[in-house]
């Protein structure tokens, strides 16, 4: 799906920009453009942490997690864990999108069909960036200042957040893994 005119606050803008990224996630080069920069940096910065796949692998079958339902009943754990701390930064955000994306792939391998699994994941991380999120990316700049910012090529804090966002998503989820 097309991002359009969609106000970037609003929740239809996240679940649209969650979509792309995850059929992106799928499709790599042979997905269509981003077709905004929001999308972009959400492709290159995701992409980034792609490196860790096998790490988020792991995760996802210590947990066991072979069906969108048992994904679904993962995530509210996971998010907790990643967040326990009370700390928001767009890294963390983005990890969680990377690990969404190894999700898809992961269960796209299990026979679920990519049109079903990309809409469900979407909802259901839409839904918690909408519900949990939403303040903290408005106060923050938002998704076309605050994040396309955060993440520009030539900041120095792009590698800076992805580090801090590998060690925050590789802790909850060690966590949650070593709970279960």
């Amino acid at each position: 799906m097309i991002m359009g005119h969609e106000d970037p606050d609003s929740k239809e803008f996240v679940h649209i920009l969650v979509k792309d990224y995850l059929r992106f996630a799928l499709e790599g080069s042979q997905s269509a453009p981003a077709s905004n920069t929001v999308a972009e940096t959400l492709r290159r910065s995701g992409s980034f942490l792609q490196r860790y796949e096998q790490k988020f692998k792991k995760y996802i079958c210590r947990l066991n997690v072979g069906s969108i339902e048992e994904a679904k009943r993962a995530f509210p754990i996971l998010m907790s864990e990643i967040y326990s701390d009370g700390t928001d930064n767009w890294g963390r955000l983005v990890t969680l999108y990377a690990f969404c994306g190894v999700l898809v792939r992961h269960l796209k391998s299990k026979g679920i069909p990519e049109e079903e699994l990309i809409e469900d994941i979407a909802q259901c991380v839409a839904q918690h960036t909408w519900t949990h999120k939403a303040a903290w990316i408005k106060e923050n700049g938002g998704w076309e200042k605050g994040f396309v910012e955060y993440f520009r090529q030539k900041s120095p804090r792009f590698s800076y957040a992805k580090i801090a966002a590998i060690t925050g998503i590789v802790a909850a989820c060690s966590f949650v893994i070593y709970q279960n």
